[in-house]
């Protein structure tokens, strides 16, 4: 029994050996294993419409120059086939999973999304996890953007669409939300507008779809209230005037929303309560004469007016004239009112200009004394 194992033992590793040969024989036939340098480390691509096709602009990042980005232009008749230009005018191999965002031009979100977005989602390569912008004009426009002759480090870019916890109006979408958006009945996609000024590449809004077609754009304080109904509102600052204060800044410290449902006459109903706390950061006068408790009391009020405005008016523009949910309301639908949704729900973004809504605003100011200090 023994020599029968060192016979199968003998026999196994021949044919390990046997296999390791093939295996070496073969990349040396081709060259061997790819080195880094015979790699185009892809940071970011923009993609913009063209009449045969699409124009790929793509940020490569240099491993020999201490990672700085080069930029690199192809044209074809599909995102890929535009791609695959790139190791015929470079002579490498171009590598996707370093990608960290990807760009549309307007004509692209304006023609469907969804033909230049699907080689993001398909190829085995690419990451769900990129983050993924509408440019203003052209995605050309803001990859060939140079500051002191350089272009622009790709992550800096990827982070101003995580910005929204500083500002308070940036949205951030990545690949995979936005096929979870467009895929899942109820709800709209949407994502960050870039645009440039001056050389700076700054997000401008929100890009607004219905289905896959670009319908318009929010502000970027219509996108604040978009951010605030899907809870992803957490930080950022607020403007308020007063008489005597004048100019005051006012910080977010906690900001919720809730919406429940109902149906009056076969219509949806929205009811949406929010709840927003601030504190005060900063003011033209810090000393005044005023009573410092009534001014803010009157603030919470004037404040809390604005909001509920704000949010109507948003509501209607989205729902009613844009036919876009980008709220998710379509699917809160489906979850509570199951009869109507079955009878509506193949027309549910022509449906939803439909809804009524009420919007209850209660916004609160933490007091402290420190910040408004009463003199008399």
């Amino acid at each position: 029994m023994i020599g029968m194992g060192r016979k199968r033992f003998f026999w196994v590793s021949l044919v390990v050996m046997a296999l390791g040969a093939v295996l070496l024989v073969n990349a040396a036939a081709s060259g061997g294993p790819l080195q880094l340098n015979q790699r185009l480390l892809i940071q970011g691509i923009g993609v913009d419409k063209t009449e045969e096709g699409v124009l790929v602009s793509v940020h490569v990042s240099d491993p020999l120059q201490q990672g700085a980005i080069q930029l690199y232009q192809a044209e074809g008749s599909t995102v890929l086939t535009a791609l695959d230009q790139l190791s015929q005018t470079s002579g490498k191999v171009p590598l996707y999973s370093h990608n960290m965002m990807v760009i549309l031009g307007r004509e692209c979100a304006e023609d469907g999304a969804e033909k230049y977005m699907d080689f993001f989602v398909r190829y085995y390569e690419t990451r769900p996890s990129v983050s993924v912008f509408m440019a203003e004009e052209e995605a050309r426009d803001i990859l060939e953007t140079q500051q002191d002759g350089e272009y622009p480090d790709t992550e800096t870019l990827v982070q101003l669409a995580q910005s929204g916890s500083i500002n308070g109006w940036v949205v951030n979408t990545r690949v995979i939300d936005f096929v979870n958006q467009l895929a899942g009945e109820g709800s709209s996609p949407y994502m960050p507008v870039l645009g440039t000024e001056e050389n700076q590449i700054q997000v401008t809004g929100t890009a607004l779809f219905r289905q896959d077609v670009l319908c318009g754009i929010l502000s970027p304080e219509e996108s604040r209230i978009l951010l605030l109904i899907t809870k992803r509102l957490t930080g950022g600052q607020v403007l308020a005037e007063e008489d005597e204060a004048g100019k005051i800044t006012l910080s977010i410290q906690k900001a919720t929303a809730c919406v429940s449902t109902a149906l009056e006459k076969e219509r949806p109903v929205l009811q949406i309560g929010i709840q927003c706390e601030l504190e005060i950061s900063s003011m033209d006068m810090m000393r005044f004469s005023g009573d410092g408790a009534q001014m803010i009391d009157d603030l919470e009020k004037q404040l809390s007016q604005k909001l509920t405005e704000q949010t109507g008016q948003v509501l209607n523009r989205t729902l009613g004239e844009l036919h876009s949910d980008p709220f998710g309301f379509g699917r809160l639908l489906m979850q509570t009112q199951t009869g109507w949704w079955k009878e509506k729900g193949k027309n549910w973004e022509s449906e939803m200009a439909n809804c009524q809504f009420s919007v209850e605003a209660d916004v609160s100011i933490n007091r402290v004394e420190a910040e408004v200090p009463p003199l008399h």
